[in-house]
């Protein structure tokens, strides 16, 4: 047996345990637990280990994924459920329960209708199988959806006052500063192009640390003294940086969106000279970045690859989809767009478009793999996550939790929007941070219920 599964064996049986017992002596320990869960999500290599692992498939999650966020969330749950209060009443079915196990449910029978492993064509020589599991791949995404899930549940319970909240603000904040040194250290002092740090591709960073800026730069606004907004205003601009350097233009787009919309939505609220020095600051620090790169980005933008060019590649796999989706009403299952590209779908498309490559738009993948139904049912969630969280831009309360909620709002429509061009919105780190920022605005929409009246001013130092 591999060191790395007897350690995790040892984390559980043990480790778990003891530190749910540690928490309950100590419950500021709690807050380390957090910080140590949200940093998790950006190592999915170094803290997680696969079970019934298919490396060489070409699909977002390729095994049974388990991590060192997984066993955070056990921890934090354990303790929730022993200490009592304050975490009474727990919120077993907080909003979303049931649009997500609708839209598990269709995955589960999109599974079903999976049918029976297909065979490899000869012509991939770079899948090391002799056959495409389709009725195992699927089980790989619906276990993580669940694990999204326990996440999002046991953030929605966690956060019932602001000491709780801010662990989860500084547990951001450290991660993007070790995303941020890994970044730059990977440009300048190992000299790699597009840098991709612990993410595995470019795009994958871009978003991830696209999701980060603008969550951290609401606190550049809210918070009252000029210490703690400088230091948010730093990591916004390290998480700039870091989108520069993978040179990805949806990754840049995203965040230039989700900094526009919070201080279209937040300067109003804390209208005052700092806030508009630092603004002015950083508008000056991000034109002098932006001009200092411009020849890499033209390059990478305009010389290298076609937008116009792209996007319409990028529609054949969308086309493959649709394709899917007609012939098998249910979708193909979870996972297996790749293996249905290789058998079929990409030579009726285009006999010249390689083959096993998923839809890159999330919308066009989801419906490729779980048919009508599952847009239906992901669609539905969706609208129930933001008929929930987009009062929160009309409300003028500047607490932290009620900016957590904005912030994390804001942070999945960044995300939304690179899911449409990239394969970000399925992989590990981007759904378990997606899932937190979910559960950042439903605790806040928690708070609002039960507290409908504006608080007394707090910050985030």
């Amino acid at each position: 047996m591999e060191v790395k599964y007897i350690i995790f064996a040892l984390s559980v049986v043990l480790g778990v345990p003891i530190a749910i017992a540690a928490c309950l002596l100590r419950p500021a320990l709690t807050r380390v637990v957090i910080g140590l869960m949200v940093w998790a999500t950006c190592e999915p290599d170094l803290v997680g280990i696969n079970f019934v692992s298919r490396e060489f498939y070409r699909a977002n999650t390729r095994g049974f994924e388990v991590s060192v966020v997984d066993l955070c969330v056990l921890v934090l749950l354990g303790f929730m459920l022993l200490k009592g209060k304050p975490y009474r009443p727990m919120r077993w079915f907080p909003p979303l329960t049931w649009p997500t196990a609708l839209y598990l449910l269709v995955g589960i029978i999109a599974w079903t209708q999976a049918g029976p492993s297909l065979s490899v064509p000869e012509e991939a020589t770079t899948v090391p199988y002799s056959v495409f599991e389709v009725g195992l791949y699927p089980l790989f995404e619906l276990t993580k959806i669940v694990r999204g899930f326990l996440l999002y549940l046991v953030v929605v319970n966690y956060v019932r006052d602001e000491k709780d909240a801010r662990a989860i603000l500084w547990g951001i904040a450290l991660t993007v500063l070790y995303m941020g040194y890994l970044a730059i250290s990977s440009r300048y002092l190992y000299g790699v192009n597009r840098v991709r740090a612990t993410l595995g591709h470019p795009n994958s960073l871009a978003t991830y640390m696209a999701m980060m800026g603008a969550f951290v730069y609401a606190f550049v606004l809210q918070s009252r003294k000029i210490g703690p907004s400088v230091w948010f205003g730093f990591l916004a601009f390290l998480c700039g940086i870091s989108v520069i350097l993978t040179i990805s233009r949806g990754g840049l787009a995203a965040l230039v969106f989700g900094v526009w919309l919070n201080t279209l939505v937040l300067l109003p609220r804390h209208l005052n000279l700092k806030n508009f020095a630092l603004i002015s600051v950083g508008v000056v620090a991000a034109g002098i970045v932006l001009f200092i790169a411009m020849d890499t980005l033209l390059n990478r933008f305009v010389k290298q690859q076609s937008a116009a060019e792209d996007m319409a590649y990028r529609g054949l796999y969308n086309a493959e989809a649709r394709l899917m989706a007609r012939e098998h009403p249910w979708g193909v299952g979870f996972g297996n767009f790749s293996a249905w590209s290789w058998s079929r779908y990409a030579e009726q498309v285009d006999p010249d478009l390689p083959p096993g490559t998923p839809a890159h738009n999330n919308w066009y993948l989801n419906l490729g793999e779980v048919g009508v139904p599952g847009v239906i049912a992901l669609a539905i969630l969706w609208i129930r996550y933001f008929a929930l969280s987009v009062p929160f831009y009309f409300r003028f309360r500047k607490d932290l939790i009620h900016t957590l909620a904005l912030a994390g709002c804001t942070s999945v429509m960044v995300d939304h929007l690179q899911s449409c061009l990239q394969l970000g919105y399925r992989q590990t780190p981007m759904y378990f941070m997606m899932m937190l920022f979910v559960g950042l605005t439903v605790a806040g929409w928690y708070a609002n219920r039960e507290n409908p009246q504006p608080q007394s001013l707090q910050t985030a130092t």
